[in-house]
């Protein structure tokens, strides 16, 4: 499966951006996980750490069992997933406080870039977590740069 796109993405630690120009990916692994969810006011809240603007975020400690790379934001006492469909928590927790299990899809991608200033080819690997809770679509991605190619790999 093959995509394409010209966007700008964080490095996994948020120390510098990357832009994707012309660059193409391959999903190498697509696997869905059942996992279980504090629908509750200590695990799901409006936070700012790591966005521009507040989100509703769910903390989700068992996503680092079940992703490679580290979807803790800054500052957060777990791995976390966001919506952009709620603007206070309690939108999503309505008034029942539980814990549900909730399916998500864990994909990973390679992208190639071609770098012209260097004649290279950068991989980067692509962790994307996208599930439903209680209707309202949560999804947490992270880049990370794994290593330089020919550029002849990059077609």
């Amino acid at each position: 499966m093959k995509f394409y796109a010209a966007f700008t993405m964080p490095m996994i630690a948020g120390l510098m951006s990357v832009t994707f120009v012309h660059a193409s990916g391959t999903v190498i692994s697509m696997r869905e996980v059942l996992l279980p969810i504090d629908i509750s006011t200590t695990r799901i809240k409006l936070s700012r750490a790591d966005y521009m603007a507040p989100v509703v975020k769910v903390l989700v400690p068992e996503l680092a069992d079940v992703t490679l790379l580290d979807h803790r934001n800054t500052g957060e006492g777990a791995p976390c997933l966001a919506t952009y469909e709620a603007t206070a928590p309690e939108e999503v927790i309505q008034g029942r406080p539980a814990i549900e299990e909730a399916r998500f899809t864990v994909t990973l991608k390679k992208q190639a870039e071609l770098e012209p200033r260097t004649s290279t080819c950068s991989i980067h690997l692509i962790e994307e977590i996208h599930g439903k809770i209680r209707g309202f679509a949560f999804e947490h991605s992270r880049t990370a740069r794994i290593g330089s190619r020919h550029p002849d790999d990059c077609n």
